[in-house]
């Protein structure tokens, strides 16, 4: 069985113990494109793509990231890459388990609800970082939806 093969078998609460196993990136290993690609329950994986694009993100291609803590995420449309939504890097204590790493969150005035939102995320292995997606709000945190983020 293919790693994402494996991924793809987990129920979403098997994430955040996975995530915990894996290191974080450092601030400068977070340049240069991203492919994501959703992972978890099929459920999750049919509706996330069609779920993003109320959300100003259909067509969610990945992110790109400069190296010093801002990036972009990147849709597919009209047959063309663009970016869209700003991003920033912030070292934090992870949500999910406590430690110390990078969450990708959104700048304020971005447009809801991303505000409300962050990414976390871990290597997998040298090129693949593994994501969780969690919404801030108090409860809501719990609910970590995974997703991959390839260096392109």
């Amino acid at each position: 069985m293919t790693a994402l093969n494996h991924l793809n078998q987990l129920p979403l609460t098997a994430f955040p113990e996975l995530f915990h196993e894996l290191t974080p990136p450092a601030m400068l290993q977070m340049h240069g494109r991203f492919r994501a690609e959703f992972v978890g329950p099929a459920w999750l994986r049919r509706v996330a793509p069609p779920g993003l694009a109320p959300l100003g993100l259909g067509g969610w291609w990945g992110k790109t990231f400069d190296g010093r803590g801002q990036g972009m995420n990147i849709v597919h449309r009209h047959g063309q890459l663009a970016e869209v939504i700003p991003i920033q890097l912030k070292e934090a204590a992870s949500l999910v388990d406590g430690r110390s790493g990078l969450n990708i969150t959104y700048p304020p005035g971005t447009r809801f609800p991303w505000p409300l939102i962050i990414d976390e995320v871990r290597w997998l292995d040298d090129a693949t970082l593994l994501g969780l997606t969690l919404v801030t709000k108090a409860g809501l945190h719990r609910l970590a939806l995974p997703f991959l983020l390839k260096r392109d």
